[in-house]
């Protein structure tokens, strides 16, 4: 029951967020990703059995992303406060998403692998890497995506995508990165403590 109410929620939130979105294009583009992998998920629950937190941080995470898709990762202005907080130029929202990717999705993961008989350490490692290695594919389709959609200068959608940050997609995958190592970290102790207790 508590899994059939969070894809009713998030089913809610996607309808809600696909009325007059910023950006049609791009809002289509974002949710490539959401349309693909939303079956996918609901598949690997029926085989793997996400325990409900796992399947809470994945509703959590998509929600936010589509928030993001809603009103542009550059112009997302529930977050404008914490720019403004730290008097920074930029809105970091899309940072945060992927740091938020690593940490929220890292357990899904890891369970995925970790149910298939792969040992515990194994499969932290190949989580890890799935991580790293979705988070650096993100960011070269978001470049190729640039080179084919944009219809502006060169110059002019780099700025719309980084917001003038050169490293932003190195960034990116730094934060996905650091995310899933945190998400590890956790993991790992709760384990433990959990084994202690039983």
């Amino acid at each position: 029951m508590f899994k059939k109410s969070l894809v009713v929620i998030f089913v809610i939130f996607w309808l809600a967020l696909a009325i007059n979105p910023v950006n049609f294009g791009i809002w289509a583009l974002e949710n490539i990703l959401v349309v693909t992998v939303f079956p996918v998920v609901l598949w690997l629950d029926k085989k793997y059995n996400f325990n409900n937190l796992t399947y809470l941080s994945l509703t959590a995470f998509v929600i936010l992303h589509l928030f993001g898709a809603h009103m542009t990762y550059a112009n997302m202005t529930y977050f404008v406060w914490y720019s403004d907080w730290f008097n920074w130029d930029r809105n970091y929202y899309d940072q945060f998403i992927h740091f938020l990717f690593g940490l929220m999705v890292f357990v899904p993961f890891f369970e995925v692998f970790y149910h298939q008989g792969i040992s515990k350490r194994l499969s932290y490692l190949i989580a890890f890497l799935f991580i790293t290695g979705v988070g650096a594919w993100y960011e070269i389709l978001e470049w190729l995506t640039m080179i084919v959609f944009c219809e502006k200068s060169l110059e002019a959608c780099a700025e719309a995508i980084t917001q003038g940050d050169i490293w932003d997609a190195q960034k990116d995958v730094a934060y996905a990165i650091i995310g899933s190592l945190i998400a590890m970290l956790l993991h790992s102790i709760w384990g433990k403590k959990k084994s202690a207790h039983l």
